[in-house]
Order: structure tokens, then sequence, then C-alpha cells
């Protein structure tokens, strides 16, 4: 029975060391952001009997609305003191090492509106760094740029020095889309376009109109939708205001048919991290050239759509700062990656002027 409560002892001792290893230094974090959305110039139409009426289509307030938990190393160049909101881009996610050698992960989720448009953007990031390899796991949907894969990353990892290591692996990635393939293109190939809308329920009634500048006449058609209400009173009108959505909700609806796939892919990392407090260069990089479909019907595969499997796909970034003097100093910031058809990009360039700086007595 001792001999029980000694084994016990230690096990729950083990995994408490475990679990403190694991969690030391995370930070779970909320936050919610409202600002204004850019508001467009107020629009009217003009009845036939000469009632003005304002057709402005008024965009509600840009919110964000984040949870996360994260426990991410900051490089010496990123800013440590800042409340997390889920806005911070760490590098330390889009590098293939961090700043320390270990575990690092992020599980961030938001919900939000941009310019009247409802999105979900979910991040889910887990790695390992050790001296000679790297393990990661990710999930990432972004719902502004339509982008959504989840990935197996393993690499051996090749130290040249203390500041430059490449590493080289593999890659397994999942994927819903069909990416590059166009739904609606290949329908109005074979179809009219006015043909879509009826499949939707909405259906078109003439009426003629006339000039009498010129004395010209003609045949336009009014828009109504299922329910007998009016849409448009021209098809240019339609196809301006209302087609759009159609087109986008048949987009949806085929591609969601297809299925989804998954690759493997070759891949090859390079970083390079030099970090005083006068001056840092930090870069990464991944390319992606070759890669086997795995899973999925291979006539929507990305590689069908461009014509081979030896497409490109890479990610990189770097950041730089120089510090001139005391009072002046100069810094740029570059993310860009681009998987398949996707792409996201940010650029920041900058300099900094301190005019006045307090002196502490």
């Amino acid at each position: 029975m001792r001999f029980i409560f000694i084994a016990l002892f230690f096990a729950i001792n083990v995994n408490a060391q475990i679990l403190k290893k694991v969690f030391k230094y995370s930070t779970l974090y909320t936050a919610y952001t409202q600002t204004n959305s850019i508001q467009p110039p107020k629009t009217f139409y003009v009845t036939q009997d000469s009632r003005l009426i304002e057709t402005t289509r008024r965009n509600p307030a840009d919110e964000i609305r984040t949870i996360g938990f994260r426990k991410l190393a900051f490089f010496g160049y990123e800013d440590k003191e800042r409340f997390y909101d889920g806005s911070e881009q760490n590098n330390s996610i889009n590098s293939n090492i961090g700043n320390v050698k270990g575990l690092e992960y992020l599980f961030e989720y938001q919900k939000g509106r941009q310019q009247g448009r409802e999105f979900e953007n979910k991040q889910y990031f887990i790695r390992y760094l050790a001296k000679w390899w790297i393990a990661k796991g990710e999930i990432n949907e972004n719902q502004l740029i339509d982008l959504n894969y989840k990935s197996a990353d393993i690499r051996l990892r090749i130290p040249i020095s203390k500041k430059l290591s490449i590493s080289l692996g593999g890659i397994y990635r999942t994927y819903e889309k069909a990416y590059g393939h166009n739904p609606i293109q290949k329908y109005l190939e074979q179809n009219n376009w006015w043909e879509l809308s009826y499949l939707y329920g909405h259906y078109d009634v003439p009426y003629e109109w006339n000039s009498f500048t010129n004395n010209e006449t003609g045949i336009e058609y009014f828009w109504f939708n299922s329910e007998g209400e009016i849409l448009s009173y021209s098809d240019l009108d339609y196809r301006n205001n209302i087609y759009g959505n159609l087109v986008n909700k048949f987009n949806r609806d085929q591609l969601s048919l297809i299925g989804g796939f998954a690759d493997i892919s070759a891949v090859a990392g390079l970083d390079f991290y030099h970090y005083r407090k006068s001056f840092w260069l930090h870069i990464y990089g991944n390319i992606l050239p070759k890669h086997k479909l795995v899973e999925g019907d291979s006539r929507y595969s990305y590689g069908n759509f461009i014509g081979n499997d030896d497409w490109i796909d890479y990610s990189l970034g770097g950041s730089f700062g120089l510090r001139i003097t005391k009072r002046f100093g100069l810094f740029a910031e570059l993310t860009n990656q681009r998987w398949w058809d996707r792409e996201l990009k940010t650029i920041k360039v900058g300099v900094n002027i301190k005019l006045w700086q307090r002196t502490l007595a």
C-alpha cells in the first residue's frame, strides 16, 4: 500500500511539473474592438413621378471580438509591454524558429464585421523547436481572404551559425476549397446570364420605355424575387446590385459539392536573426516547390487547374530596424504568404523622429 501511495505521489508530481512547463509564460486574453466603417457617398433614385428616394447603403460599425490563449516568445525588437487584443502580428508564428527552444502555441478565435461583411477567423498554432528538428501543426481559417487549411510540418533543422539556419522536410496540408476553379465561368460559357437568376427564384417582367427627346422606344425588365417583391427596375440595375450575390452563392454551392483535398509537399526554409538595440535584422522564408495530391478529386485539384504539380507556394517575411541616433530611426516589416491562389501580405515602412525627450533626474 505504501508503494502505491509513493507511486501516485510521484506521478502527480511529475504531471504537475510537465503542466507547469507547458503553461509557464502563457496568457489567456479576450478583447472587443469597434471602429467606424467607411461610409459611401449618398446615392438617390428618382421615380417616374419625380419622387426622390435615398438608396445609400450604410455600413454598420466595424467590430472584432477575440478570445485567445498563447505562449509565444518575443523577439528582441518586438513590443513586450502591450496587452494582447488579437491584432498583434508576432513574427514567431510566421518564422520557422522562435526566440527560444521548446514548445510554443497560439489558439485564437475572432468573430466580427468589416465594411458590413460578417466573418470568423480561427488560428490554432503549435510548434516544438529543437536544435536539430522542427515540428509544427496549424489550423488557419481566414474568411476575409477565403483561406482555410490545416497543416502538419516536420523538418530537419541545420544550424549554420548562431544566427542562420536552414530546414528541410515535408508538409501535409488539407483544404476544403477547389482553389483556382471558378464554377460561374463555366456556367456562363454554356448559359445566358439571366438563366442563373431563374435557378434562385428571381424572374423578370418586360416593359416598354419611350424617350420623348429623340422618339426612341425599347424594352426593359423589372426584376422580382420569389415572393413577388421588386428587386430592380432594369437589367443594368439588377446586374450591378443583385446579380453579384447570386454569382457568389452559386460558386459556394458548386464548390461545396466537390469536397476536400490533401497534398504532401516538399518544403525548405531559411531563418536569419540578428539583434542589437541599435540595429536588428530578421529574415525568414519557406518555399514549397513540389506537391502530390493524396486525397480529393484530381479533376478539381489546384495542380490540374494550373496544368502541373510543380507550382511554387511560398511564405516569406522580415523585420529591419536601425537607430541612427537616440532621436532618429528607420524600420520596415514585410510578410507575404501565397498558398494556392490565395495571398496574404502586409508591408510597413517608416521613420521615427523624437522631437523632444524628457530627461529624468
